[in-house]
């Protein structure tokens, strides 16, 4: 029982330790060893990870990759450590980095080469990562014409939705972690939604549910949404809040403690920005914020909240801050895309992309 009892205490004590000192804790025993490399201290302690300070942004330039923590007290970048990808990244005269960050969750990164068009599943904490099998023969994901969406089921199976665009045909295909393989699923969506003049948005994983943003690619083009319910498996179309499609628009979906959260930037040269937020299916706009130049409005990479306040920032540099009077958890809420770069801000965990 007193065996018991310490291991108990032990596996409570090392959830809340940063993810790099697990794994030096892994060589003390075989015994620690053991304990730190199962399943259940692995959910455990992702479950505690998402707090600022293991919360990093990972910058893929042209050439250089890194990872930057931010102070939260200021909200700056603080300086970076060059890291090295582990699998293809590199163009074939091996000068320029062609990987492309399109969705993360719980610590892992899914990664596309835009060049040969594998997907990955890479967690940039432990360097592991998986390359998924392509589920059709002929060619894998095009940044132009597909999107990804990631999440975990009931059963703590991490999964990647793929919805892929060839033809004006739609093919949607889930893969399994535990499985290592693909299914499809159906959907059934107008023709023209499935042509090139609409651009698909990587997935936005809220409440048991993935968000997928469709804007037209020309100004005043029309903008939709489409839900999947990860338990259901169901595709669903879902409101879209009255925003004006006059000029360009610019969506950025952002899950704050379960509740979806919009951010709309509409107009030319200067973007009107407002905040929605979506509850029992209903959008509700909240605040409208100052008007802001196009240019800063495209670097946009994440957002951090501090008590009240909202900090819209870019690479190593904080635009401006928004005083909604909406309190939520001090977090950072990712925006995937960087101008001129790729990047995510992840959670460092010990998830493994592999079972």
């Amino acid at each position: 029982m007193a065996e018991l009892s310490t291991e108990m205490i032990l596996f409570g004590i090392l959830t809340r330790v940063p993810p790099k000192a697990v794994g030096r804790f892994k060589s003390v025993c075989k015994t620690w060893n053991a304990l730190l490399s199962g399943n259940a201290f692995v959910r455990e302690h992702c479950s505690r990870s998402a707090i600022p300070s293991n919360q990093k942004v990972l910058v893929i330039e042209h050439q250089t990759s890194s990872i930057h923590p931010i102070n939260f007290e200021t909200h700056d970048y603080e300086p970076g450590t060059s890291i090295t990808i582990p699998f293809d990244h590199r163009s074939y005269d091996n000068r320029f980095i062609v990987v492309s960050i399109l969705s993360h969750l719980n610590g892992l990164l899914c990664v596309c080469n835009k060049i040969t068009s594998d997907l990955f599943l890479w967690n940039p904490v432990t360097t592991a990562f998986k390359r998924l099998p392509p589920p059709y023969s002929n060619d894998f994901y095009k940044d132009n014409l597909d999107a990804v969406g990631l999440y975990t089921d009931t059963h703590d199976d991490f999964k990647v939705l793929y919805i892929r665009r060839r033809d004006a045909t739609l093919a949607v295909n889930v893969y399994s972690r535990s499985d290592e393989s693909w299914r499809n699923i159906p959907l059934a969506l107008p023709s023209e939604y499935l042509t090139t003049r609409f651009h698909w948005y990587s997935g936005t994983l809220c409440g048991g549910t993935l968000y997928f943003t469709v804007s037209e690619s020309v100004v005043g083009g029309s903008n939709f949404m489409i839900s999947f319910d990860v338990n259901s498996e169901q595709f669903h179309m879902t409101n879209f809040p009255a925003i004006p499609n006059h000029g360009i628009v610019y969506i950025h979906l952002v899950n704050a403690q379960d509740e979806l959260v919009m951010f709309a930037a509409t107009g030319h040269r200067e973007m009107k920005i407002d905040m929605w937020i979506l509850r029992e299916g209903t959008w509700l706009r909240m605040y409208s914020f100052p008007l802001i130049s196009l240019d800063l409005w495209c670097s946009i990479t994440h957002y951090v909240t501090n008590g009240n306040k909202w900090f819209v920032m870019a690479k190593f540099q904080k635009i401006f801050e928004i005083d909604t009077g909406l309190m939520w958890f001090d977090r950072f809420y990712p925006v995937t895309k960087f101008q001129c770069s790729d990047g995510a801000l992840f959670t460092e965990t010990l998830v493994s992309p592999s079972i």
